[in-house]
């Protein structure tokens, strides 16, 4: 009898356990972030006879920020098919000052244009600006909007250039171009939001007119996007999955938005955080007198190359890369599944110095290790050359925040 009931007790006593462990887990899968199985979004299709203003600035904030009611706290930042949070700040809660804050920027434009500046770079850029062809040539407020959307060189605003090219280069992509790929009326939706967002004034919207009179031309309903285009725009759903690929992980996580990384066809015009090397990188900056003065300081813990990309991604403040500012973002703990994190960390980890080279990318100004052509690739590590010089910046952007992205990396 006492066996008996001893037996119906640990029978008891272990369902008991298997039902506070499934509640575990179940607790746990629910609050972990909920995968979305959104198709990849294209291109919004517009009637242009019909549509009002206040339609294409609400379009232009959903580009912008990829939903209507956008809060910002804790890191996050609400980042739609724009890209355009990630450097830019539009509101004050908002915390983004890598390129100029675009509060009020509908008053600042009306003078822009008439500015000493301006005309000097119109006047450089006569012939048309090499990587967009674009001529400066804005006569209003609106039209400038336009055409820094489409030609971000043709104006930078002072302190907000990349280092090194004394304020003529900027670092924001062409929007109309890939990987972010807007589109002519997606770009009038934009500019329609930032000339009304501010005191929602439409009596000063001029977008729609503005973008015809800069181009010479009336704006004609967007095409449908060619086949295979839309997944190249697409933020898709916000998280790595172990099924993504690193470029499809990179896409969704917006990294080429910052950085340069050798094997990711998109990601090759960034200029704002460092060359994403770690093959190269992670060795070395694990043992630099800054790494390790984090790591006295409790902040930093990394002692191998793959605990510092983790670490990079998932705590980007724990250490700041010399030359950038903390303003990389700081959700990505909740937008990683552990086998996605797993295949962008592997990818970064193959990525070195050769590899860069081989596609044609550098470091920027800022990377205190100097430009890759000074480096002594015949290692494996392509540690810079001894007495290599560094390319003197200008002290005047070094002091700006906004010149690098993260400091990870």
């Amino acid at each position: 009898m006492n066996k008996v009931k001893a037996t119906k007790g640990t029978i008891l006593k272990v369902a008991m356990w298997y039902i506070l462990i499934l509640s575990v887990f179940a607790g746990i899968a629910n609050w972990l972030p909920q995968i979305r199985g959104d198709a990849p979004e294209a291109a919004v299709a517009v009637d242009l006879s019909s549509i009002t203003p206040e339609k294409l600035a609400a379009m232009g904030k959903m580009i912008v920020f990829g939903t209507e009611n956008p809060s910002f706290g804790g890191g996050g930042v609400p980042i739609g098919k724009g890209q355009c949070p990630l450097c830019h700040m539009f509101f004050q809660e908002q915390k983004a000052d890598r390129c100029p804050v675009l509060i009020g920027e509908e008053g600042r434009s009306n003078n822009r244009f008439k500015e000493e500046r301006y005309k000097a770079f119109a006047s450089r850029l006569a012939n048309g600006e090499p990587n967009s062809g674009v001529k400066p040539h804005a006569a209003a407020g609106g039209q400038y909007l336009i055409e820094s959307e489409y030609c971000p060189n043709c104006y930078v605003v002072e302190g907000f250039g990349i280092k090194g090219t004394n304020d003529q280069e900027s670092p924001m992509p062409i929007i109309n171009k890939p990987p972010i790929l807007l589109t002519d009326t997606e770009i009038v939706a934009v500019v329609s939001f930032l000339q009304t967002k501010d005191d929602g004034d439409f009596t000063k919207w001029t977008a729609r007119d503005s973008w015809e009179k800069y181009w010479g031309k009336p704006l004609k309903a967007d095409a449908a996007p060619k086949e295979g285009e839309a997944k190249a725009v697409a933020a898709g759903p916000p998280i790595a999955l172990d099924t993504d690929t690193p470029e499809q992980i990179v896409q969704k996580m917006t990294c080429f938005a910052c950085h340069k990384i050798p094997g990711i066809s998109i990601a090759k015009t960034g200029m704002i955080g460092p060359l994403l090397i770690e093959k190269t990188n992670a060795p070395n900056r694990i043992k630099s007198p800054e790494y390790q003065k984090a790591v006295k300081e409790g902040k930093a813990h990394a002692s191998t190359p793959r605990e510092y990309v983790i670490e990079s991604i998932m705590h980007p403040d724990a250490f700041i890369v010399p030359g950038f500012a903390d303003d990389m973002i700081k959700d990505f703990s909740h937008k990683f599944t552990v086998a996605g994190l797993d295949k962008l960390v592997d990818h970064l980890l193959q990525q070195d110095a050769a590899a860069a080279v081989k596609e044609g990318l550098d470091r920027l100004p800022n990377e205190k290790e100097g430009p890759l052509k000074k480096a002594d690739l015949s290692s494996p590590e392509g540690k810079p050359v001894k007495n290599a010089a560094t390319p003197k910046t200008d002290e005047k952007q070094a002091s700006i925040s906004g010149q690098g992205v993260g400091g990870k990396f």
